[in-house]
């Protein structure tokens, strides 16, 4: 009975594992630190930031007042998911995530556009930006 229970959850144990592997992973493309700005004339106010989307699935981000990045706001900490154009944030302690449509510009700029953002937020105008990945 031993035996046959051991054999069992060696099989099911192999099977999640297999799994896993197949789970599609994030947009590898999207994968370290990030840039960006809300322009100072759109329908929110202006902010800047520097966001890091790590290969595990977590990010975290830290806003700005200012464009030179002096006057940090605050920083916050999630987990993302992004393929196929559509990258959803989950922020630690906001209970809906914010979600955009992505496309690539070239491998260092990538343009977002906010299709569904949680109802605390800080705009909750439609809008879209630029990013561009921090090397070095």
């Amino acid at each position: 009975m031993k035996r046959n229970l051991c054999l069992a959850l060696i099989v099911l144990a192999a099977t999640l594992g297999g799994c896993a592997a197949n789970k599609p992973g994030n947009d590898p493309s999207l994968i370290g630190s990030w840039k960006g700005v809300r322009s100072e004339n759109g329908k929110c106010q202006f902010l800047s930031w520097k966001n890091n989307f790590k290969p595990d699935g977590t990010f975290n981000i830290t806003f700005f007042r200012d464009a030179q990045q002096t006057q940090p706001i605050q920083t916050e900490h999630g987990i993302w998911k992004a393929a196929n154009g559509k990258n959803e944030l989950r922020t630690a302690g906001v209970p809906l995530p914010d979600t955009y449509t992505y496309t690539l510009i070239d491998a260092d700029t990538v343009h977002y556009v906010s299709v569904a953002k949680d109802p605390s937020g800080d705009c909750q105008e439609d809008y879209e930006f630029t990013e561009h990945r921090i090397r070095g």
